[in-house]
C-alpha cells in the first residue's frame, strides 16, 4: 500500500506540472498532495520496517 502511494506521488507530480505548466490556479493543490503522499509513503515504508533497518544497519 505503501508503494502505491509513491506511485501516486509520482503520477501527481507529472500530472500538477502539466497543469502548472497550462497555468492552472489547482496546480499547487495537486502538487502539495503529491508531496504528501510521497512523505506518507516513505514514512510507512520506514515504520513498518523498523526491525529490517535496524538489523542491517548493526
Amino acid at each position: 500500500m505503501m508503494l502505491q502511494l509513491i506511485l501516486m506521488s509520482y503520477f501527481g507530480a507529472i500530472l500538477g506540472a502539466y497543469f502548472k505548466i497550462n497555468e492552472n490556479p489547482n496546480a499547487d493543490y495537486i502538487l502539495i498532495a503529491a508531496i504528501v503522499f510521497k512523505l506518507l509513503g516513505v514514512l510507512g515504508l520506514i515504520y513498518f520496517n523498523k526491525k529490517k533497518i535496524v538489523q542491517f544497519l548493526s
